[in-house]
This record gives structure tokens, sequence and C-alpha cells, in this order.
């Protein structure tokens, strides 16, 4: 008799062993595929699938894994309303009763608005006795008792994920916990697809501005309007004055005006800027001269290589003849006392660089005369004609500029008129000679 007890008693032990060891089983495997399908998640958000995707995706992984009736996502929308955005039924009927994009008021008390309002995970045990459209959502697809978890995008509760039961009574104690990781995954892929967003945005505003700033720099603006809207997505005032500023691109191939932009901005001057293969060009709105003298002590500064800027100019229309100034102004001699070469508007400076290879060959074939003569002397009197022009003709004040004697002067500029054949005393010569020496100072 004691021995047919032990033995029972040895058979009970051995079958709640067994049992035990199937629940620590069926525990482990359960852990198992949930840390799995939370991989195949995180890889899908790594890989920067599109959030639609993903949100289809976790519904589906998060339905499987608890062994609900529904899973679904909801987007809290300013207007007190919720948007289902992705659902994983196990009844095809239900999708019908709430279809994917439904908004829906959130009133009474619903687990929406329980999430809503605390910020933190809830759950409805029963919807018998709850009112509003959410709550007869719920039931027409045959959900008893639902738990809900808050979506948090920086910082905020942006939506609610969920699961529901067709069984009557509460879902188990841990169904928040298990829910969590699903809601962390989507917070990840919305803040990874509006960061990618943000990122595409940037890179199509950038594309848009270098497009319109090759069709003001091109001339293929046609009309008002579209010179408004081009202005207006440069940040760039529709009239000026403006100056075009042309930075030639060294050697090391480095950006010749980094940040200038930004700077200009500091100085409250609006400009727009467009690096191209050999130039860094900007097209910079001056409203006096002091802000322009202010913008050339700006880029002066910056400046390692030689920069050109045009003269002040009104319509944008007129952006490509400026550009071909500006750039113009690099091929002259340099100052030693600054990298910047600004084009001064002038007739003369205009008939100078307007054509530049006619005006190289015509001005060269004239100042041909002085060929034989030393660099030095040939600079001297090049010199000479150029301080008596800027002093208007005066012998005093040029001698007193060049630090010679007045007859000096006068002795090398009749040997201009010998060489050239031209004399000072006929207005045509003299305006030949000013547009000669103005080529050969601005471009020889």
């Amino acid at each position: 008799m004691d021995e047919r007890h032990t033995a029972g008693e040895l058979a009970a032990g051995q079958l709640d062993l067994s049992l035990d060891n199937a629940l620590l089983y069926a525990e482990y495997h359960r852990l198992a595929a949930e840390q799995a399908a939370l991989r195949r998640l995180a890889t899908l958000v790594a890989h920067g699938v599109e959030p639609s995707e993903v949100f289809d995706a976790v519904v589906k992984e998060m339905r499987r894994c608890l062994f609900t009736e529904r899973a679904g996502l909801w987007r809290y929308e300013t207007g007190g309303e919720v948007t289902l955005l992705a659902a994983d039924h196990r009844s095809p009927a239900a999708a019908m009763k709430w279809p994917v994009g439904t908004r829906t008021p959130i009133d009474g008390n619903t687990l929406a608005a329980l999430v809503q309002r605390t910020g933190r995970p809830a759950r409805m045990d029963n919807y018998e006795n709850s009112v509003g459209q959410l709550a007869a959502r719920v039931r027409a697809i045959g959900v008893h008792a639902t738990v809900g978890v808050p979506v948090i995008v920086d910082g905020r509760v942006w939506g609610l994920a969920a699961v529901g039961s067709a069984e009557p009574g509460p879902m188990p104690a841990d169904t928040e916990a298990r829910i969590s990781g699903f809601a962390e995954l989507i917070g990840a892929a919305l803040v990874a697809g509006y960061r990618d967003e943000q990122k595409r945005q940037m890179l199509d505003d950038v594309s848009r501005c270098s497009l319109l700033m090759d069709s003001l720099l091109e001339g293929r603006l046609v009309d008002d309007c579209s010179l408004c809207e081009v202005a207006g997505h440069l940040r760039l005032p529709k009239h000026g004055p403006f100056v075009v500023i042309a930075a030639e691109v060294g050697s090391r191939g480095s950006e010749p005006l980094p940040v200038i932009e930004s700077k200009l901005r500091s100085l409250d001057v609006y400009s727009a800027w467009r690096p191209l293969p050999d130039w860094q060009v900007g097209i910079v709105h001056v409203a006096s001269g002091q802000q322009l003298d202010r913008v050339v002590a700006l880029v002066s500064r910056m400046a390692v290589d030689r920069v050109g800027v045009s003269a002040r100019f009104n319509d944008l229309r007129e952006t490509p003849q400026a550009l071909h100034f500006a750039k113009m102004m690099l091929l002259g001699r340099p100052d030693h006392e600054t990298p910047v070469a600004v084009f001064d508007g002038t007739i003369l400076a205009t008939a100078a660089l307007a054509a530049p290879e006619v005006m190289v060959k015509s001005a060269g074939s004239a100042l041909a005369c002085f060929g034989d003569l030393p660099d030095e002397e040939r600079e001297i009197l090049f010199e000479t004609f150029r301080v008596w022009q800027d002093t208007d003709a005066s012998m005093g004040a040029a001698a007193e500029l060049l630090c010679c004697h007045p007859n000096t002067v006068r002795y090398r500029l009749r040997r201009i008129e010998k060489r050239t054949g031209r004399s000072l005393s006929r207005p045509r010569d003299v305006a030949e000679l000013c547009l000669m020496f103005e080529v050969h100072r601005r471009l020889i």
C-alpha cells in the first residue's frame, strides 16, 4: 500500500515538472517569435522603407505575435479625430466595416481618448456602455476588449497602436508591455521618414534654386510674372539695385567664397549664389553705394583669388550682361591692394569690355607702334596718359600725381601723339586714344 502511494506521488510530480517545462518552452518560443518579429521590423526601418510599408508590417506582426482578433495603428488629428493608417484582422469582413483611411471623432470614453489624454498605455475591458462613433465601430467589428499604447514622436503623442480581442473579458496583463516594442518601431520609422523627407525637400530646394539661378544668369526670363516667381524663390527683391559677383575657382577646386551668403545676410544683404565648375557666381542686392562698399570689403577679406564685381543694375533681366562684365574685370591688371575688381559702368569702360575679342584686336593693332619700346618706358607713357585723362587733361595736376615737371608730361604726351598719329587737340582722336588705353588697361 505504501509503495503504491509513493509511486502515485512520483508520477504526479513528474507530470507537474512536464507541465512546467511545457509552459517554459511555450514562453520561450513566444519571446523568441516576438524578438524575431521586432528584428525584421527594425531592419525595414534601418533600410529606409517608406513609413506606410512599416505601418502595415508592424500591425501584421503585432496581431500575429499576440494572437488577437485585430491590430491597428491610428494617427491623432488636430481636429479631435483619429485616422486609421494600418490594420490587420483575423476576419476579412471586419476590414470592410472599418477601412484604412477612415477618420473618426474621438468621442465618449474610449481607448483612443484615454491614451491621448494621459499619454500612457491604457485598456478597455468592454465597450458595452461606451458611447460615440469610435465605440460603435469597435463593436461593429466584433471586438470586446482592447489594449493600446501611445506612439511618441519628438516627445508628443502622435498616434495609437492597439490590439483587440473577440473574447469577453480583459486581455492578458502583459499586453501593454508586449505592444510597446512595436510602437517604438513605428515612432522610429516616422522620425526616419521625416528626416528623409526633409533631405529630399532640401535637395529639391537646392536643385530648384540652381535651375532658377541658371535661368537668370542665362537670360531665360521672359515676363514679369516669371521674374517675380524667381526672385521670390531666391529670396531676392524683384527690383534692384543688384550687382553680380564672380569669383574664379582656383587650382585647388575649393569654393572661392565659402559661406558668403550667410555672412552677407548678417550685414542685412540679400543674395543668391550658384557654384559652377569654374566660377562661384552671386546676385547681390545692394540698396546703396555704402552697402556696396561693405559688400566689397567683406569679399576682399574672404577672397583667396581674384573676384570681379559688376556695376549696379536694377532689372534682374540684365543679369547675363552684368555677369559678363564681372568676369571681364578679372582679365585686367591685378590690384595689389585688393583682390576685388569692381566695374564702374562708365561708357568708356562699357565700350572697352562689351566685345572684348574685337576690342583687343583693334586696340592691339593701334598700340603696336609702342612695341619697340622697353616695357618700363612703354608703361610710363601709358600711365602718363591715364593720369592726364583722370585729371581732366590738367598738365599741372597730372605732373603733381606723377611727381614730375609739367613739361615732362607734355613731352610724354607728344611722344604718344607722334607714335599713334593722333592729336590731342582733336576730340575724335582723344576719344580713340582713351578707348585704346582703356582696353589695354582692362584686357591686354
